[in-house]
């Protein structure tokens, strides 16, 4: 019997070992057909990650020098990346094709199965049960969070004149996550472990062969990660401990109690999820937001024309410059909107987004092999000449309701797109839309002459290396 068995698993191991290398062969056949930057070998590309310059220039003119996509190398494993819309809307539009890849290790490794790492029926049982706390009317619980440190922010730059706005901005975001997600407040971002778990990933990023975990668990830092992981852990399991203990059919105004409803209505979601979930949403928010920020506040007094119809529409909303801003006041900020969906397209928070290829794709005269990994670049794309005309211009207008319309559906994808989309894209415009608002009713910002060009460092999450200086001026109530 046990030799039949083992007889049985030698035979299973090596045909899905075949299975594995005659899709590699495949994946290797493709790579040599198609062009992509010099590599060097058994390394290939990796030296890229850490040039910013380089990969800004390749980024721009990816679809004039790599057409119809791009073939890298991780070593010997070649990586294809895509970004022409009617590609992406055939591998994005369904999940029949794609599963996440070991990009997503260093993320998996720190939160468990969340609704960015986790795939199958995992990822679509969570995305179900959580997307109606995201509906627009569950969103208004919100807003007096958003609109209390969005204030907070207008006073913390009262005596700035000129001012390395990322500081600020990453702090309002933290603000905002911890009371809107785990309820609490008065943490300095700087001490919290959410803080701790970010900067594992971003090492293991920019070391790509980090990110194969049969390497990683062989050094030093991988006890370091345990330990970050198990502080993490315990850290948001004690809060839910507590809220539990204190739970007494209270209003719910932030989304780990409301979890907690759907673990009440549902047990198969566990307390183990509910702890899984609320370290995605602290950790996948942090900086993506207040990049966001950041980037809309520089792109603003860039161009002190549309900073100014910006503030035309915000006097048209509110009678006097202390007047409170409302939820419904919020929605009126069309033009706004324009302008932040402006800054995402030539700014994207997460400037790349991977996936694994579940079966074979045809593109054109090519087919992506099952087991590819191939990279979505939302930069890219969106700095398409036939997708965006004239796409290095800032140009809210693009975003107008005569315009928008003639979008691609997956030529503007900050938020990814299909079914695997940002599920808190809402929230996030919702909060942006709140903080720009305020700011811009107190502040006239320019930028600081000398520190007007933006170097660009491309990670997890895009960021100006150098910060994004902004000099401040009090407007006339």
């Amino acid at each position: 019997m046990w030799t039949d068995i083992c007889t049985y698993l030698v035979i299973l191991a090596v045909m899905l070992m075949s299975i594995y290398f005659k899709n590699y062969i495949r994946s290797v056949y493709l790579a040599f057909q198609l062009s992509g930057p010099p590599a060097v070998p058994l390394i290939g590309n990796v030296l890229l990650m850490k040039n910013d310059r380089k990969l800004e220039e390749i980024a721009e003119k990816m679809s004039e020098m790599y057409s119809p996509f791009m073939r890298c190398w991780l070593s010997i494993f070649p990586v294809f990346f895509i970004y022409e819309p009617k590609a992406l809307q055939l591998i994005m539009g369904t999940n029949r094709y794609t599963s996440k890849n070991i990009f997503y290790n260093c993320l998996h490794n720190v939160v468990g199965d969340g609704l960015i790492t986790s795939s199958g029926e995992i990822w679509k049982q969570h995305r179900k049960l959580i997307q109606p706390y995201f509906h627009i009317s569950v969103l208004k619980v919100y807003f007096d969070i958003f609109y209390k440190w969005s204030m907070a922010m207008v006073q913390d730059l009262e005596n700035e004149t000129e001012v390395n706005i990322t500081k600020y901005a990453n702090k309002f975001v933290f603000d905002v996550q911890e009371e809107s997600i785990l309820g609490i407040s008065g943490k300095r971002p700087e001490s919290s472990p959410y803080r701790g778990g970010q900067f594992l990933m971003l090492h293991r990023i920019t070391r790509p062969w980090l990110l194969f975990n049969t390497i990683f668990k062989r050094t030093d830092f991988s006890k370091v990660e345990e330990n970050q992981k198990n502080i993490l852990q315990q850290y948001t399991k004690s809060i839910l401990d507590g809220k539990k203990q204190n739970s007494h059919g209270t209003a719910m105004n932030n989304l780990m109690e409301m979890m907690m409803e759907i673990s009440n209505m549902n047990p198969e979601f566990t307390d183990d999820d509910i702890v899984n979930e609320t370290c995605t949403f602290m950790l996948a928010g942090q900086d993506s937001v207040g990049a966001a920020l950041s980037f809309a506040l520089y792109s603003l007094a860039a161009h002190q024309d549309i900073q100014e119809k910006v503030v035309q529409e915000l006097n048209g909303i509110f009678k006097d410059g202390n007047q409170a801003a409302t939820f419904e006041d919020v929605a009126e900020m069309k033009y706004l909107e324009q302008c932040i969906k402006e800054t995402l397209r030539l700014y994207p928070s997460v400037p790349m987004i991977t996936r694994k290829i579940t079966e074979d794709v045809p593109l054109g005269k090519y087919t992506l092999p099952t087991g590819t990994n191939i990279v979505i670049s939302p930069f890219v794309t969106h700095r398409l000449p036939h997708v965006f005309p004239d796409p290095l211009k800032f140009d809210p207008d693009r975003f107008s309701p005569e315009n928008k319309a003639k979008i691609h559906p997956y030529g503007f994808i900050p938020f990814s797109a299909g079914p695997r989309n940002c599920i808190g894209y809402k929230f996030a415009i919702i909060e942006l839309k709140t903080v720009l608002s305020q700011i811009l009713r107190k502040y006239h910002v320019s930028l600081v002459p000398g520190r007007e060009k933006l170097i660009l460092s491309y990670r997890m999450t895009l960021k100006a290396k150098k910060g994004i200086w902004l000099r401040l001026k009090k407007r006339s109530v």
